[in-house]
């Protein structure tokens, strides 16, 4: 931005005594826009003191200070700003001592607030960044000798003030303003040095430097200057309004920024918050549901075990009975802790497969033992091979005749066919099917349809995720309707590492 703005100055250079348009009141608008945004600056400036970012802040809302009192003087010194007859001074010497006040004080007290400082400024500033009052006594101190003083002789004495200006042109003698023009420069200079030593992104002390370019403009082109309305005069009111109003701008964007992060952050955090609050009324729902479906096939082991320890003359076909049931509440306690373990690891791509070449027929039939008092058909043609872990494999056909069992009615079927590369088992039962606007959610992990009756709702998670682990597809057939699995024959072309998942599944999708 300052490179921008010298190449402007340099652009106009050849045209600077160009008459321009007259604006009436350009000098009344011109300093109304000075003040608001010197004393906007100052605000803005003490208001990041007061928030710890230290005596450089201060600093700069002294210098934007010292701006605002001398342009408030310079519209008492103006005629026609407030009044046709000026009530301080009102002499070419009068102006000329307000315009090189403004253009010397702010320059050097930027200048002062973004240079190099001493460590034992840096160390002081850091051990004591809430010495407020004693600043700000310094700050005040500062105007009072500066524009305070000169206002008072102004008003008082102005003739002791010595001539600056030139009696047959009305300007700034070139022995003041090159002392002025150097100072503004070395001011810019200094600003440059310090921002860029301490390698500084603060968008306050970048446009600080801006700031303090501007006013070095202004007195380039008050150095042109020949008469009003010129583009030298222009030029110069033009970048006095960039000095003022360029550091609160810049402020109230980072500002801005800065509350578009805190809403963004307000917003991800709220909905973390919500998530936890979800995961936590979820897992008391798991725990709820686990607890009551382990209660019944516990409940039936210890009756059993009681039954078997305390008689000992019961008929062995009945003990055959109750220990072959035993087994079952057995095989189901396994299968229901298997879910849950493998809805925790597949999370985290954890989960353990042990792949092999196993006989799906005998697969299905160990499946159907489970459930005894089910009207399960099962089809499947002789020497069917599948490439799978034989427990995931149960947790799999497990699950899904059980789903069935649950919301669905009987006959529950498991019909597989089969090619040289994939096998394809269909499961569906004689039920009203799943309700097509639940289908999207039917794999997702704790969705439960409207006609669900208890359960966690992670058994077709599970069984999704684990076809995919193995390669494998599942949908449901609007049509049919039932749920198709497709596994693979074989093993995979390219071998994953020893009882491993190569990659994460997709959990809350059907695969089409």
């Amino acid at each position: 931005m300052t490179a921008a703005a010298a190449l402007a100055v340099l652009f106009v250079l050849p045209f600077s005594g160009v008459r321009g348009p007259t604006i009436p009141g350009i000098s009344t608008a011109w300093l109304t826009i000075v003040i608001l945004g010197d004393v906007t600056a100052v605000l803005l400036l003490a208001g990041l003191y007061r928030n710890g970012r230290g005596p450089r802040m201060l600093i700069l809302a002294t210098a934007f200070a010292w701006s605002a009192i001398i342009a408030v003087l310079l519209a008492f010194a103006v005629p026609g700003v407030l009044d046709a007859t000026p009530g301080l001074g009102g002499t070419a010497d009068t102006n000329a001592w307000l315009f090189v006040s403004r253009h010397v004080g702010p320059p050097v007290l930027i200048g002062l607030a973004l240079a190099p400082w001493p460590k034992r400024w840096e160390a002081w500033a850091e051990a004591n960044p809430g010495a407020h009052a004693r600043s700000s006594n310094v700050s005040l101190l500062v105007l009072l000798l500066g524009p305070g003083a000169l206002a008072g002789i102004l008003l008082v004495a102005p003739e002791l003030l010595p001539r600056i200006v030139e009696p047959d042109t009305g300007h700034i003698e070139p022995a003041v303003l090159g002392p002025v023009l150097a100072v503004t420069a070395a001011a810019v200079l200094v600003s440059l040095i310090g921002v860029t030593r301490r390698r500084e992104r603060s968008g306050v002390e970048v446009w600080a430097i801006v700031a303090a370019f501007a006013w070095c403009g202004d007195v380039g082109f008050v150095a042109m200057y020949e008469e009003r309305y010129t583009v030298a005069y222009y030029g110069g009111r033009v970048l006095a309004v960039m000095a003022g109003l360029i550091v609160p701008a810049s402020i109230l964007v980072d500002t801005w920024w800065v509350h578009q992060k805190l809403t963004a952050g307000t917003a991800s955090l709220t909905a973390q918050v919500n998530q936890l609050l979800e995961a936590q009324r979820l897992r008391d729902h798991v725990s709820a549901v686990v607890s009551h479906d382990m209660r019944t096939p516990l409940a039936g082991l210890h009756g059993y075990l009681e039954v078997l320890t305390e008689d000992d003359e019961l008929d062995p076909v009945l003990v055959r009975r109750m220990h072959e049931r035993s087994l079952l509440l057995t095989r189901r306690l396994t299968l229901l802790t298997e879910d849950l373990l493998a809805a925790t690891t597949l999370e985290h791509s954890d989960l353990v497969l042990t792949p092999s070449d196993v006989d799906l027929a005998e697969q299905l039939a160990e499946c159907a033992t489970g459930f005894p008092e089910l009207d399960l058909r099962i089809s499947c043609p002789r020497g069917v091979h599948v490439y799978a872990d034989p427990l995931r494999l149960q947790q799999i056909l497990t699950n899904l005749v059980r789903n069935a069992q649950k919301h669905g009615a009987e006959p529950v079927t498991l019909d597989v066919t089969s090619d040289d590369k994939d096998v394809t088992i269909r499961v569906a039962d004689a039920g009203e099917g799943v309700p097509e606007t639940f289908i999207p959610r039917l794999f997702e992990r704790y969705s439960q349809g409207a006609r669900a009756a208890g359960g966690a709702g992670i058994g077709l998670s599970v069984v999704h995720d684990l076809v995919q682990a193995h390669h494998g597809t599942i949908r449901y057939d609007l049509t049919q309707p039932a749920f198709i699995v497709t596994m693979p024959v074989g093993a995979p072309p390219e071998p994953r590492p020893e009882g491993r998942v190569l990659t994460a599944p997709m959990r809350g999708r059907a695969t089409t």
